[in-house]
């Protein structure tokens, strides 16, 4: 089993390296495909983040916006 391990930053880090915006997202899936600012993933998705860990069977990031549409058996837990 592959698993795809990402860390995305959403916005523009500046050159002192300033936390962005939306912070950091930690993703693993078995499948991703990325279509403009969306990234689609697939197959025992995860998406962690300093607030809430995320699983589905499948879910749409937008890297801009920082929107997360997840679908199929999805949980979420609050750290």
């Amino acid at each position: 089993m592959k698993r795809l391990v990402l860390i995305i930053c959403v916005g523009v880090l500046a050159i002192a390296q300033t936390p962005v915006k939306h912070g950091e997202f930690v993703v693993e899936a078995l499948h991703n495909e990325v279509n403009g600012h969306v990234r689609h993933l697939s197959g025992s998705v995860l998406i962690e983040t300093d607030a809430m860990t995320l699983r589905a069977d499948e879910a749409d990031i937008n890297e801009e916006t920082a929107e997360i549409l997840p679908r199929g058996d999805v949980r979420i837990k609050l750290k």
